[in-house]
C-alpha cells in the first residue's frame, strides 16, 4: 500500500488500483472537505483506479444538503466519466454522518452507487471481484443471543440500505413507546384487550357489540375505560398503541 497524499484531514493510498481515502478524527469544517475532496480528485484523474474506498470510521462531518450537487457535479460525477464504477464505503461510528452521506448521493439520484461495509476488508473484496454480482432481492437477518441480549445482523442490498433505516427508525420508535406504555397496556382486562384489537382494526361500537353479543352501552364504557387507562386523547394515539402492542 502505497501513500500519496497527506493532510490533517485525509490520507489517500494507493492499493492494487484501489484508491483509498482515510479520514483522520480531526473535525472537518465543510471548507476543509471541499478542499479535500478536489485534492483527491486531482490524484484520481492521475491514477485512474478501478475503484475508490472511503475508511469513514473517524468520519464525523454531518454533510448539509446544499452540499449534495456540488459532490455529484464536481467530484462524483468527473469519477463516473473516467470510468469509475465501483465505490465502496467503511461505515462511520457517527450514523448522523452515515446517514448524511447516504443522503447526498440519494438526494441528487446520483450517477454512483456506492456499497457500505462494516469492515476495510470486506469492501477491498467487493472493490477486488472481477466480476459484478446481480442485486439481491432478498433480505437476510441472523440472530445471535446471548445470556443478556439478542443481537440481530440484517443484511440487504446497498440499493435498499436507507428505506431499510427508515423502517428500522420507525421500528426503533415503536419499541420505545412500548417499553414506556407497557404498564399501562398491562392494565387493560381480557374483555377491554378485545374491544381494543378491534377499535384498532377499525370497528365501531355496533360492530364490535354484535361479534362479541354485547350491548353497545357496554361497549362505551370498555372504550371509555380504555381510553383513561391508556392516556388517549387522539385518533393517532389508537394508532401508536395499535403499532407498538398488536
Amino acid at each position: 500500500m502505497k501513500q500519496i497524499y497527506k493532510s490533517d484531514y485525509l490520507t489517500i493510498h494507493d492499493f492494487d488500483n484501489i484508491l483509498i481515502q482515510e479520514w483522520s478524527s480531526k473535525t472537518i469544517s465543510v471548507d476543509h472537505f471541499k478542499k479535500e475532496l478536489s485534492a483527491f480528485l486531482c490524484h484520481f484523474k492521475k491514477i485512474k483506479p478501478a475503484g475508490v474506498l472511503w475508511l469513514q470510521e473517524n468520519f464525523s462531518l454531518s454533510i448539509p444538503v446544499d452540499l449534495h450537487q456540488w459532490i455529484e457535479k464536481n467530484i462524483l460525477e468527473p469519477q463516473y466519466k473516467c470510468g469509475l464504477r465501483k465505490l465502496a464505503f467503511t461505515i462511520p461510528a457517527d450514523q448522523n454522518a452515515h446517514r448524511s452521506m447516504i443522503d447526498s448521493f440519494n438526494g441528487v439520484s446520483s450517477v454512483m452507487h456506492p456499497r457500505y461495509f462494516i469492515s476495510k476488508e470486506k469492501a477491498l473484496n467487493f472493490l477486488t471481484e472481477s466480476a459484478t454480482r446481480p442485486e439481491s432481492k432478498e433480505v437476510y437477518y441472523e440472530i445471535s443471543r446471548s445470556l443478556d441480549m439478542t443481537q440481530i445482523t440484517l443484511q440487504v442490498d446497498h440499493r435498499h440500505l436507507p428505506h431499510a433505516i427508515r423502517h428500522l427508525d420507525r421500528l426503533k420508535s415503536q419499541f420505545h413507546f412500548r417499553m414506556k406504555n407497557t404498564d399501562d397496556f398491562a392494565q387493560l382486562t381480557l374483555r377491554e384487550l378485545e374491544i381494543f384489537k378491534a377499535i384498532c382494526s377499525g370497528a365501531v361500537n355496533r360492530v364490535i357489540a354484535d361479534q362479541l353479543f354485547l350491548s353497545e352501552s357496554t361497549v362505551a364504557t370498555h372504550r371509555k375505560s380504555i381510553v383513561k387507562k391508556l392516556g388517549i386523547k387522539t385518533s393517532k394515539d389508537w394508532h401508536q398503541f395499535g403499532q407498538a402492542f398488536l
